[in-house]
């Protein structure tokens, strides 16, 4: 079982995405508590398979408009 930090770190991410693949349902989590804040345990296996995906399929990148000089 993984924190949210360290599967962030593992998949390149913030731990702000990794709790939003867990909402999506892209990564496998256990809340360890009874609250709405308790720290997640996510599984290793999840993240390798999240990884994989990833690296398969790259996320596109925005395409950013460039600024022109105007006098």
């Amino acid at each position: 079982m993984l924190t949210t930090r360290k599967a962030a770190d593992r998949l390149g991410v913030t731990p702000r995405q990794v709790r939003r693949y867990v909402a999506e349902g892209l990564l496998d989590a256990q809340p360890l508590g009874d609250y709405s804040t308790a720290p997640l345990a996510i599984t290793e296996e999840s993240v390798t398979r999240l990884a994989q995906v990833r690296a398969d399929n790259p996320p596109r990148r925005r395409r950013t408009i460039e600024k022109r000089n105007t006098p």
